[in-house]
């Protein structure tokens, strides 16, 4: 079977859509997490989303993201939000207790409870690392629509505030100084950061949630000096790195979710060589 037979699946079209349009959104939300040095809050926020999904299951919600998604934005508008405001615990001591405490808990509450007609061991495979989900999504149409949604959100708040974003991810005191509220925007960047992370990880899973917002920005911080090239070269990396991982998964049978890191971290490699390369010949 080569890629333009599994092409003509619904279940490789599916996938396909899903995972560009996670990458486009999880890139974009990272490059100013990458630079404000909340590169771990991406997996910190998907084991809250975890944790939101392991309590979902136990009262057998229909709907997950009705639970996951408000306690997600409520993790993110909290550590990006407010987070850094308490002085008596640290930023990055936060972020650890929130992945460690939601993750155990999320384990806990699994493992504890029965799960009607289901399977633990399962269960908590799909959620963390995506399993077959990426996979299946054709039987779950509704999913890719409300990831198409959000994906247009995102977009659309980036090209608007734009400049402010900026602001917020370089100098706050400056937008202040401007007579501009940075709190508001952090708060916004925070909702929109939520979502993207808890629609991301009902998708792919925690795992590769948190891989799609550090990797494309660490990639294309190896080419790009500018803010601007920054966000443009974590796109293209995100765009092409999910199709390469998916078709190689399906062709190879490899598990999606692991292949796209994979290729991710082999994107990073070869791009940080490129770089480094660059800058001897220069």
């Amino acid at each position: 079977m080569n890629i333009v037979e599994l092409l003509r699946f619904p279940f490789t079209q599916y996938a396909l859509a899903a995972s560009i349009l996670m990458a486009i959104c999880a890139s974009l939300i990272g490059v100013p997490l990458v630079l404000k040095r909340y590169s771990f809050m991406g997996f910190a926020l998907s084991n809250v989303a975890f944790m939101g999904m392991a309590f979902a299951l136990i009262i057998d919600l229909t709907n997950s993201m009705a639970l996951v998604m408000p306690l997600t934005v409520a993790a993110t508008i909290f550590l990006v939000g407010f987070g850094n405001r308490f002085k008596k615990v640290s930023g990055d001591a936060s972020l650890a207790m929130l992945t460690v405490g939601s993750l155990a808990i999320g384990h806990f509450v699994i493992n504890t409870f029965s799960i009607r007609g289901g399977n633990i061991d399962r269960a908590v495979s799909e959620t963390l690392f995506g399993g077959t989900r990426l996979v299946t999504l054709n039987a779950r149409p509704q999913e890719v629509w409300l990831a198409l949604l959000i994906t247009a959100v995102v977009v659309t708040f980036y090209l608007f505030f734009y400049r402010r974003i900026f602001a917020v991810t370089f100098d706050t005191e400056f937008m202040q100084a401007t007579g501009q509220n940075p709190i508001a925007y952090e708060l916004l960047l925070s909702v929109i950061t939520g979502v993207v992370i808890a629609m991301s990880m009902s998708l792919l899973g925690s795992l590769l949630t948190a891989s799609l917002i550090i990797f494309p920005a660490l990639s294309a911080m190896r080419l790009s000096q500018t803010y601007k090239g920054v966000i443009v070269c974590a796109l293209i990396v995100a765009v092409i790195c999910s199709p390469i991982g998916i078709f190689t998964a399906l062709l190879f049978e490899l598990p999606p979710t692991t292949t796209i890191i994979m290729v991710n971290i082999a994107a990073f490699v070869l791009l940080t060589a490129i770089g480094a390369l660059r800058r001897l010949l220069v």
